[in-house]
C-alpha cells in the first residue's frame, strides 16, 4: 500500500478527489493528510468524496505546519462532530501524554503515529503508546538512519511504513533547467521484501512548507515516469523565457511542449498526462495550482499503475 503524505491545500485535495472519483486509488493507495487551512470547506469536499467511494485515508490531528500547527483538539473534534470513514494520525514529538489522552477521550482505534528517525526506542513513553492497541500503523522518515528504532517497532507486530523525502527542492524554478531526468524512486519495489507494509512519500512535491507564494519566474511541470526496470523517474519540463515574471502563460506553453513532445515520444499515458495535453493543444493556462495538481495525480497514477499490476 502507498500512503503519499500531502498537505490539504485546494489543488492536493483535487488530485485526490480526482481518483477517488475514477474508483482508480482504492486498495492501493491511503492518503495522509495534514490539513494546514482553518477553513474545512475544500477538506469537507474531499472527505465527502472519501465516504461515497470507499476511499481509505488518514487526518493528522496535530499537524506540524500550517494555520492550525500544534497539539490540540480541533480535529479531533471536527472528525467527531462530522463522522467521515476517515482514521486519525498523530505526528510523535515528545508528545506521548497528549496522543494517550487524545485516543482514551475520544474512544479512537486504528490510528497513525508519525515518528522522526532519532526516537529513541527505549523511551518509556514513547514504548507505552506504540504497545497500545489503538496504534496500529508507524510511519518513521528515513527509517534506516535508526535501525534499533526499526528493529523495535518490526518487533511490535504493527503496520511499519517507511517515508522517504524524494523531491530534491531547488532555490528558483530555473535551476531545474540543468537538472537531467534522474532516478526518483524504487521503494515500490522493495518495501515487502524489506518488512514494511507499505511505504510512504511527499508525491512529487518538496516535504518544506510554505503558507507564501508569488509568481515565479520560471514555470516547471515535474513528472514521475517508469522506466525500463520499472524503478520511477522525474523529469522536470523547465520554461526557457524566464527573465521576468510577466507573462507566466508564455512559460507554461514552453514547459508544457516540453512535456509532451516528451510524454509521446516515450509513450506515456495517463489521466494526468491526458489532461496536460488537452491544456497544452488548447493553448489554455490552467494556472499554477493546476500544474502542481497535474504533477502530483501522475505521480500517484505511475505508483497506482504499478501496485496494480504486479
Amino acid at each position: 500500500m502507498y500512503y503519499p503524505l500531502l498537505r490539504g491545500r485546494q489543488f492536493e485535495l483535487i488530485a485526490l478527489r480526482d481518483l477517488a472519483n475514477a474508483t482508480i486509488s482504492q486498495g492501493t493507495i491511503a492518503p495522509i493528510l495534514e490539513p494546514v487551512k482553518e477553513s474545512f470547506n475544500n477538506l469537507n469536499l474531499a472527505l465527502n468524496v472519501f465516504r461515497s467511494t470507499s476511499q481509505e485515508a488518514f487526518l493528522i490531528v496535530n499537524p506540524l505546519v500550517g494555520e492550525l500547527r500544534g497539539d490540540h483538539d480541533v480535529y479531533l473534534n471536527y472528525l467527531q462532530d462530522n463522522p467521515y470513514p476517515i482514521r486519525r494520525a498523530f505526528h510523535f514529538q515528545n508528545n506521548a501524554p497528549y496522543i494517550s489522552e487524545a485516543i482514551t477521550t475520544f474512544n479512537l482505534g486504528e490510528c497513525m503515529l508519525i515518528c522522526p528517525n532519532d526516537v529513541n526506542p527505549d523511551d518509556a513513553d514513547f514504548r507505552g503508546l506504540t504497545n497500545l492497541e489503538a496504534i496500529q500503523y508507524i510511519v518513521v522518515e528515513d527509517p534506516g538512519r535508526n535501525r534499533a528504532l526499526s528493529r523495535y517497532i518490526r518487533g511490535l507486530g504493527k503496520n511499519f511504513i517507511r517515508l522517504d523525502d524524494l523531491f530534491e527542492r531547488q532555490i528558483r524554478n530555473s535551476d531545474f533547467l540543468d537538472i537531467q531526468e534522474h532516478r526518483f524512486s524504487e521503494e515500490h519495489l522493495h518495501y515487502a521484501d524489506e518488512g514494511f507494509a507499505g511505504f510512504s512519500d511527499y508525491t512529487a512535491l518538496p516535504s518544506y512548507y510554505s503558507d507564501s507564494g508569488s509568481t515565479p519566474r520560471a514555470v516547471v511541470i515535474h513528472l514521475t515516469y517508469p522506466n525500463g526496470d520499472n524503478q520511477i523517474w522525474i523529469r522536470h519540463f523547465t520554461s526557457d523565457t524566464n527573465d521576468s515574471i510577466a507573462n507566466v502563460q508564455g512559460k507554461f506553453a514552453e514547459a508544457a511542449a516540453k512535456a509532451v513532445t516528451f510524454c509521446r515520444h516515450r509513450q506515456l499515458h495517463n489521466a494526468a498526462i491526458i489532461e496536460l495535453e488537452d491544456y497544452f493543444e488548447r493553448q489554455h493556462y490552467p494556472g499554477l495550482g493546476t500544474v502542481k495538481k497535474i504533477s502530483i495525480k501522475n505521480h500517484l497514477l505511475v505508483v497506482q499503475e504499478y501496485l496494480s499490476n504486479r
